[in-house]
């Protein structure tokens, strides 16, 4: 069995002890100079002003001034009652704001995996965010640079802010905007704070209960060397879901089923159902110490943890897509453009192969952020802040899939009702006989990142005049990564095309060990709305978690049995696990960054509407070097040529510096009391992800059986390939953007309305090119990605939120939040990264991935003495998911990819709660009411859309809430 151990190593610890003593020292000597001074801190002095934020009124009043008095174009969430956001995760929660929306699916590049809880987060339409905790970088170690949000425990956030446009002093990195999770502070409080929650989710799908929690402590003390408050918070949950899904693959013109006429028909269809279970868990403390009236500084300390698991059983379409034909004595009918509506399938060679499949996948990700703070303002005009933090992130992942094969004589596909309804030969299927051992395949990844990040900002308020003040500061970063992936490594045990190496001729496919094979009967499948086989066998699950010694002992047992005799390199036998810590499977990165900025406050409050605003500009360093290999062809060959053969890897070094400036400005007229105007405009950047920099090259010859590399003569009709997923020489993407807003803040109640106008002009888009290389004398033809794309974005927010206070008794508590966002864009990138279709016929420029043109969010609330209550539907419209996906891409007479789309979406969530007293509350959520499903289109020119699509569950939580 796979085994995951968390294990520190001196290196590891010695940072802990590292950090901590530097900030220890720090403290101490900060004290000391604050003593020094003299400044004697009074009881007045210590109090702090709170509002206190305990209901979805005040939540949203809170909102409203973090976003009056902001000098960026932001929007926020802030916790409705003490350390609790108001849906069930950080991703989830940011649907609610306008600009923003959320992919359901484990990655956009992975169409065949829906996720119950949201999972990629976008602003604008943008994936390019950045992630900030409390205003500094955070960052999860799957190869990019930012969070992954439904890492990180809601429970544990007072609110999160999402800046829409760059300001000098804001961190560089966010393309689309920049998300911030702010966590409480024991400065936040009068005094003591003590709360806790205790909750069980269920979900009905999977038909299981999981448990979740929470506690947070606070106080704060008067001491003889000032003030000291501690905060403690700590979060815990579990969730389980389950999802099914239907698919139908792509269609393929045909000129030899109808005569004289080209029809359109799908290589057949699919069938998946996967339960996925997650725990998550947080710790975040912090210590404040208010020295004196003019020196503050803080400690923090926050850890993420996240594991997930889920296995899936999936049987699946294993054939040609060109030796599809009507079953015998059928007939398939057709659309009036003659695209396939529904019939049986059988095939030319007389069985239509399938797999059935057993996968499994353990994820664990921790994220551990130390920091430190420290303000001093020694007078009226001065204020100095100085921040040290140090950020580690590991994540380890196993994904393991064992296939069995079996041939089918026929599958009924049915394309005319709502979803794709597919039929075929039960009794086969639920015969152990009849299936094969196919295939297993791995996937193992192992990362760690470390990032120390030192700011200094300084600032000086003048007394008067337009200019109000100046702010300049610097901010040094270095990290540093290691990624271990071993990619996808397929591997056969038995295979149709290995029946032609059989002794005497084509021999049949032996037969699984029944033992090795679990019956799924589906039950429920579809919620009993899709159709299915029935019954089918796969491999049992164990042997997919069973890696990797289960996977020897299978390639073993093929090669023991002697069906088949293979020539050198037919893949059966004993196989070879890849080594993860191989060169060729290792990037290490090492990046140090430079910023140094400097903007300018200026006001004019005696004109008839006064004017405020800030200009600036930000200069950034990058040095990244990473270290790799470059892996060569080898000069031998055997009977069948020289692929697969491999010399040793040569180092690979790389390099990659440059210098962006960033300028911005930022302008805000109050047009009245009630009314402001705002207009910003800026140049961003984002860096690529770690994972795209990695340095390695495999260089492949394709070369005759015989041949080597020396017989140059004969090999000017051969072509010397490297396919490379990687570019350490990549650049970072640049976006000038402008915005226009209207804010109306129409009463101090929360009612505020608003609307954004927003432009970008987005260069050196990340997309893959072929170009010629030379490497060893020879020219490649490579395919890498590069900064050769472009594109523009522009579009609209709109949002509104008030409470009908002037309704009469009981609707008084009536209110509703509103937001609307229409995105057009429209992307240009090389001829390598657009689509294909399967008959080889191009698309129109395509939009930007995940940017749907139309979303919008409507929440009713009811807030009245005791009750209150949330029904909130968020919707958006189609988008592209990507663009030649695994099971949407391949080679049929040529190469084809098509280009994949989420559907319309909405979903409908709700919840009540209760205050029984002033210290405890019930609350009752329901999540996904109506089981939406969620849709695939797969875009096809003549043949036209055909879709896929899911259900999952519907979520309750019941929740106690206590607060002292």
């Amino acid at each position: 069995m796979y085994n995951y151990k968390k294990t520190f190593t001196r290196n590891r610890l010695y940072h802990y002890i590292r950090v901590a003593s530097g900030i220890s020292l720090m403290a101490l000597g900060s004290v000391a100079w604050a003593q020094e001074e003299g400044k004697d801190q009074t009881e007045a002095d210590k109090s702090v002003e709170e509002i206190q934020v305990t209901g979805q009124r005040l939540s949203i009043m809170s909102a409203q001034d973090l976003k009056r008095d902001a000098d960026q174009i932001v929007d926020s969430i802030v916790a409705s009652d003490i350390g609790k956001l108001p849906d069930r995760s950080v991703t989830e929660a940011l649907q609610r704001i306008p600009g923003v929306s959320i992919t359901r699916f484990k990655t956009l590049g992975d169409p065949e995996h829906f996720s119950a809880e949201g999972s990629g987060v976008m602003v604008r339409g943008l994936t390019m965010v950045r992630s900030e905790l409390n205003g500094r970088d955070s960052f999860t170690a799957d190869g990019g640079r930012a969070l992954s949000f439904q890492d990180v425990p809601p429970e544990l956030m007072a609110g999160v802010d999402v800046y829409k446009n760059q300001s000098a002093d804001l961190i560089e990195g966010g393309l689309g905007g920049s998300i911030n999770l702010r966590t409480k502070k024991p400065f936040d409080y009068d005094g003591q704070e003590l709360s806790f929650t205790v909750e069980g989710n269920y979900g009905d799908f999977v038909e299981k209960t999981s448990p979740s929690g929470s506690a947070l402590f606070s106080n704060r003390w008067n001491t003889g060397v000032g003030e000291v408050g501690v905060l403690l918070d700590f979060a815990y949950s579990e969730a389980a879901t389950r999802t099914d899904g239907v698919y139908t693959r792509a269609f393929f013109p045909r000129d030899n089923i109808v005569d004289g006429q080209t029809v359109y028909i799908p290589r057949g269809a699919d069938w998946r159902s996967y339960e996925f279970d997650r725990e998550r868990q947080g710790t975040y403390g912090v210590v404040q110490w208010r020295v004196n009236d003019t020196t503050e500084m803080s400690f923090q300390v926050f850890n993420s943890q996240y594991a997930e698991f889920w296995d899936e059983s999936s049987i699946f379409v294993d054939n040609w897509p060109l030796d599809i034909v009507p079953a015998e004595g059928t007939e398939f009918s057709y659309d009036e453009n003659g695209v396939f509506q529904q019939g049986r399938l059988a095939s030319t060679t007389g069985a239509i192969p399938m797999g059935a499949a057993a996968r499994f996948q353990d994820r664990e990700s921790e994220t551990t952020d130390l920091s430190y703070n420290l303000t001093w303002q020694p007078n009226d005009s001065w204020s100095f802040n100085f921040d040290l933090q140090h950020v580690m992130a590991e994540t380890r992942s196993l994904d393991a899939t064992v296939a069995t094969g079996i041939e089918l004589d026929y599958l009924e596909v049915d394309l005319t009702g709502e979803r794709p309804q597919m039929r075929t030969n039960s009794e086969l299927l639920g015969d152990p006989s009849n299936y094969y051992m196919a295939f297993t395949m791995d996937n193992r990844t192992d990362n760690e990142a470390e990032e120390t990040a030192l700011r200094l900002d300084a600032k000086y308020d003048f007394e008067a005049g337009a200019i109000q003040g100046v702010k300049f500061g610097v901010r040094f970063t270095d990290v540093t990564s290691e990624n271990h992936d071993t990619g996808y490594d397929w591997q056969p045990i038995y295979q149709q095309w290995m029946r032609w190496w059989a002794l005497d001729g084509m021999a049949p496919m032996p037969s699984a060990d029944a033992s090795q094979l679990s019956l799924n009967t589906l039950d429920n499948f579809y919620r009993g709305k899709g159709t299915h086989p029935g019954v089918f066998m796969t491999p049992n699950i164990a042997l997919a978690a069973g890696f990797p010694q289960s996977f020897l002992d299978l390639h073993q047992q093929a090669a023991d049995s002697g069906n088949f005799l293979c020539p050198d390199r037919c893949g059966q036998g004993l196989r070879a696990i890849r080594d993860i810590n191989d060169v060729a499977y290792t990037n290490l990165l090492d990046e140090k960054t430079s910023a140094v900025y400097a903007m300018t406050y200026f006001g004019w409050d005696n004109l008839q509407y006064p004017v405020s605003g800030n200009i600036g500009v930000r200069v950034v360093n990058t040095d990244m070097s990473t270290s790799g290999s470059t892996i060569f062809p080898s000069t031998s060959t055997d009977s069948m040529g020289s692929q697969g053969f491999y010399n040793a890897p040569q180092p690979l070094d790389v390099d990659n510096k440059y210098t962006r400036a960033l300028p911005s400005m930022n302008v805000k007229v109050e047009l009245s009391e009630e009314l402001q105007m705002r207009f910003a405009a800026a140049r961003a950047m984002t860096r690529p992800a770690y994972g795209e920099l990695q340095a390695y090259q495999q260089l492949s010859a394709d070369l005759p059986g015989g041949m080597t590399l020396e017989d140059q003569p004969e090999l000017s009709d051969f072509l010397l390939t490297a396919d490379l997923y990687d570019n350490p020489n990549l650049k970072p993407t640049m976006a000038d953007q402008f915005d226009v807003s209207l804010e109306w803040y129409f009463n101090d109640r929360g009612g505020m309305a608003h609307i954004n106008v927003f432009y970008k002009d987005i260069s050196d888009l990340i997309s893959r090119e072929f170009v010629i290389e030379e490497y060893g004398g020879w020219n490649y033809s490579v395919a890498r990605p590069t900064n050769n794309g472009s594109g523009t974005l522009q579009g609209a927010e709109l949002g509104w939120k008030m409470f009908f206070d002037q309704l009469p008794e009981p609707f008084n508590g009536l209110g509703i939040d509103a937001t609307y966002t229409y995105i057009d864009s429209k992307m240009e990138l090389e001829d390598v990264s657009q689509p294909v279709d399967t008959d080889f016929s191009s698309y129109a420029d395509l939009p930007f991935t995940g940017i749907s043109q139309d979303a919008y969010n409507l929440t009713a609330m009811y807030e009245k003495g005791p009750f209150s209550a949330r029904l909130a539907y968020n919707w958006r419209s189609r988008f592209l998911m990507g663009v030649g996906q695994n099971g949407f891409n391949g080679d049929v007479n040529g190469l084809w990819r098509l280009p994949v789309y989420n559907d319309d979406y909405g979903q409908l969530d709700a919840s009540v709660e209760y205050h029984i007293n002033d210290n405890l509350a019930l609350s009752l959520q329901a999540i996904n009411i109506g089981n939406a499903e969620t849709v695939l289109i797969a875009d096809q020119n003549a043949a036209g859309d055909h879709t896929s699509s899911y259900v999952n569950d519907t979520t309750y939580i019941l929740r106690m809430s206590a607060h002292f």
